[in-house]
């Protein structure tokens, strides 16, 4: 979250936003949050999660548009945690800070189960990782957006993208190189419907918890039009990115096969799709590491000194994120399929 984000939400805005649920400002518990700021409430013995985003970063047409593909997603049976009508019957509402800028605020049903740790994450429940985000794709394919509601943005309008140059120091501007060499090469990926389209694209183990070796997926504020290998390159970086090499290949050997059995029992992506995934594992590395100078004082906070020793050099002199044996992970996995 910006600096002057936090400014912003004063006291009087949490008073505002507890009122738009029926709620006092103290039945709100502060969790966390990186692009947002995320509370919980209980309400008639049911869990709540409270999001809060400022319009600098998602405006309210965004919102809605995230709000109306959640919905659809969970109609047509997919695992996420479902959106809520506030007092006023709105699934999103603004409130205004003292700039005359806004917060847009919505809530859901908190998710069931516990957050993803090393007990919880079992080969069964990669597999239906894999067939979570399969079926969220399959999905995606015959999702229409309503006309009353504005699309969500396509991947390369992103802010971190256009604005990267803006949150990069000077001396680093062969990042920005790097990310627009990148960005070349996923545009001169020939988009179909079978491979490109409405996606969550930040599935992290940070977005879902797990119950029974079953997701339910939440915070799709990062929707918007994209490929949907994309999707699965998050999953494995985020699962590794901060692992040693050799530990790095041991783990996504043991995940993705899982991962990819699980997609493919709901949606076929073609092996040539499969096989740019390096592009977009670097398109993430890229990505996290302007989020990074974006967002924390990095003289400061740990990890992100700890992120930008790790991946400055890599980035800078082109090294892979991973090197795996893309093709056979994918023949084993589709061979289930058929």
């Amino acid at each position: 979250m910006e600096k002057f984000v936090k400014e912003l939400l004063t006291d009087d805005v949490i008073k505002s936003v507890a009122s738009i649920y029926g709620l006092y400002s103290e039945e709100l518990t502060y969790i966390g949050g990186f692009e947002n700021y995320i509370y919980g409430f209980n309400k008639d013995e049911n869990a709540y999660i409270l999001r809060l985003s400022h319009s600098s970063h998602r405006n309210v047409d965004e919102l809605e548009a995230e709000m109306d593909f959640v919905f659809y997603l969970a109609k047509n049976g997919a695992n996420v945690s479902m959106p809520i009508y506030s007092i006023n019957q709105k699934l999103v509402e603004t409130v205004r800070c003292n700039d005359d800028s806004y917060f847009t605020v919505s809530a859901f049903t908190k998710a069931i189960g516990e957050a993803p740790n090393r007990h919880n994450m079992t080969n069964t429940a990669f597999y239906n990782y894999g067939k979570t985000i399969g079926k969220f794709h399959r999905l995606t394919k015959d999702y229409q957006v309503k006309d009353t509601i504005k699309p969500r943005f396509i991947w390369s309008d992103d802010l971190l993208i256009t604005q990267a140059n803006k949150y990069l120091p000077k001396d680093e501007q062969i990042v920005n190189k790097r990310l627009n060499e990148i960005i070349e090469s996923i545009q001169s990926i020939k988009k179909s419907k079978d491979n490109f389209g409405l996606i969550h694209s930040d599935i992290h183990m940070g977005n879902f918890f797990v119950a029974n070796d079953e997701l339910t997926i939440f915070d799709f504020d990062d929707a918007c039009y994209h490929y949907f290998i994309s999707d699965i390159a998050i999953a494995l970086f985020y699962l590794v990115f901060m692992m040693e090499d050799t530990d790095k290949i041991k783990m996504a050997n043991n995940f993705l096969p899982m991962f990819m059995k699980g997609y493919f029992s709901e949606n076929i992506l073609s092996k040539k799709d499969f096989l740019s995934m390096p592009y977009f594992l670097k398109l993430r590395e890229l990505i996290l590491y302007i989020v990074i100078y974006r967002t924390l004082d990095v003289e400061k906070n740990e990890f992100a000194k700890a992120y930008i020793s790790k991946y400055k050099d890599r980035i800078i002199h082109q090294i892979p994120f991973i090197e795996l044996d893309y093709t056979s992970i994918y023949d084993e996995a589709i061979k289930e399929a058929k």
